[in-house]
């Protein structure tokens, strides 16, 4: 497994994900001034910066489900993010993929006595709460702002994680994931 470039990751989740963000809530602006066109044409215009973000998100999920691949957690990383594909299971999904990764990845380090600081379990069944709340909200601008910080910890700190469980790895006399630290940053 490579080491995940922080910067990378956590700058194109906020570029983009700032930039869909603020057009969404111009749309919501134009839907109180009463005009649909425009609204219509910035919902199609916010699906650009949202599936680049969403492309490299599923990315870091990847491989933050892969590097704690040892046969004691809940799922495999194809799965993890496979199934956020299912309509209406991927809300179930949605609390085993994200908040499930916090609870797997601790139980990991655990069992494999690696002392680096421990994913808040609370943080991410709050990021995964407000993935929902934020569209049928009334509140959905201000919730969509607190999404945003959300996931942009996450984001953080998931790029920490696996950089120290591949670190980890590497000092170890046998690689656990079968695979050599590569100096790649993506």
């Amino acid at each position: 497994m490579k080491l995940v470039s922080k910067a990378f990751y956590l700058s194109s989740i906020a570029i983009s994900i700032g930039i869909t963000d603020a057009i969404i809530i111009l749309a919501i602006s134009r839907i109180r001034t009463g005009s649909p066109q425009a609204v219509g044409g910035l919902i199609l215009l916010s699906w650009i910066p949202l599936l680049y973000g969403g492309v490299v998100s599923i990315i870091l999920w990847y491989k933050s489900w892969a590097v704690i691949q040892d046969g004691h957690q809940r799922t495999t990383p194809g799965k993890a993010v496979g199934l956020f594909f299912i309509p209406l299971f991927n809300i179930y999904w949605a609390f085993q993929s994200i908040w499930g990764l916090s609870k797997d990845f601790n139980a990991y380090l655990q069992r494999n006595s690696i002392s680096e600081p421990r994913l808040p379990e609370g943080l991410f069944l709050a990021y995964t709460i407000s993935c929902f709340l934020v569209w049928p909200s009334i509140l959905g601008s201000v919730l969509l702002v607190v999404n945003y910080i959300l996931a942009l910890i996450v984001v953080s700190i998931l790029c920490d994680a696996i950089n120290a469980v591949v670190r980890e790895s590497v000092k170890q006399p046998s690689d656990r994931s079968g695979t050599a630290l590569e100096s790649s940053n993506t």
